[in-house]
């Protein structure tokens, strides 16, 4: 099921607007204020470095970015020793440059996620 369908299908279909576009452009030209947003896109550290602050400057106060694929200090955390650079790489470049920002890593949940594990890369990004 695709994400508009499911979104539908569970009645928020007029709550959700999905919008089809480089998340760089995107983010440069929105002028609307979010409690929420959540990074799925690229996952190269120039993407990101790009994306953050963006995004950072369209939260409301209290905001969160939710950041998917950040693998703290770039360990892995699953078996399989898989690991994405791009998130951690530019979460600290932003954060060594300046930026008023914390990553909080969401680590293990509560319920299973992959590979036997319980363990997400999921990472809260908040004003510090």
């Amino acid at each position: 099921m695709s994400p508009q369908s499911l979104v539908n299908k569970v009645g928020y279909g007029e709550r959700v607007d999905f919008q089809v576009s480089p998340s760089v452009e995107f983010l440069a030209r929105c002028t609307e204020k979010f409690d929420f947003i959540f990074l799925d896109g690229g996952h190269s550290a120039n993407l990101v470095y790009q994306e953050l602050p963006l995004a950072c400057r369209l939260l409301n106060p209290g905001g969160q970015i939710l950041l998917h694929d950040y693998f703290l200090q770039n360990r892995p955390i699953w078996k399989n020793n898989s690991v994405i650079p791009g998130p951690y790489m530019a979460t600290e470049r932003l954060i060594e440059e300046g930026a008023d920002i914390r990553i909080t890593p969401l680590g293990a949940l509560p319920w299973p996620t992959k590979q036997d594990s319980n363990f997400t890369s999921l990472a809260l990004c908040t004003r510090s």
